[in-house]
């Protein structure tokens, strides 16, 4: 039987630093990709230290995904808005969360952590 590729964009098979900014899900350690394509990212949905609660299926949640810095331009962070299409506890140590991309777009990186860690207290106090 032959393997069939139902996939709409090719994807690469890479590991870098992401940051949960969803409202929903206020993790301050970072996080990790496994793979990431124009249409979906596959996360390795490890914190350094501590364990993360697991999104559910269905729930839209927002990464900002660090790129390597270029001295040029400075580090920018891919930042995505994606829906949890899949959730892999095979691992309990590391589940894997597999986010459909809603929207994806290019930003600087420092100023928008800068901006989430000054909105944070004021989310605590919401959720509290």
């Amino acid at each position: 039987m032959k393997n069939i590729n139902r996939r709409e964009s090719p994807r690469i098979e890479i590991k870098l630093r992401c940051h949960v900014t969803s409202p929903a899900l206020w993790v301050r350690s970072a996080i990790c990709t496994e793979n990431i394509s124009r249409s979906g990212i596959l996360l390795a949905w490890r914190a350094e230290g501590a364990a993360l609660p697991v999104p559910a299926v269905g729930q839209i949640v927002t990464v900002e995904v660090e790129l390597p810095a270029n001295h040029g331009f400075g580090q920018k962070c891919i930042h995505c808005q994606g829906t949890v299409i899949r959730v892999s506890q095979t691992d309990p140590e590391c589940p894997r969360v597999a986010l459909q991309v809603n929207y994806m777009d290019f930003r600087s990186f420092h100023d928008r952590i800068r901006a989430l860690e000054a909105l944070q207290p004021v989310a605590n106090t919401w959720m509290a």
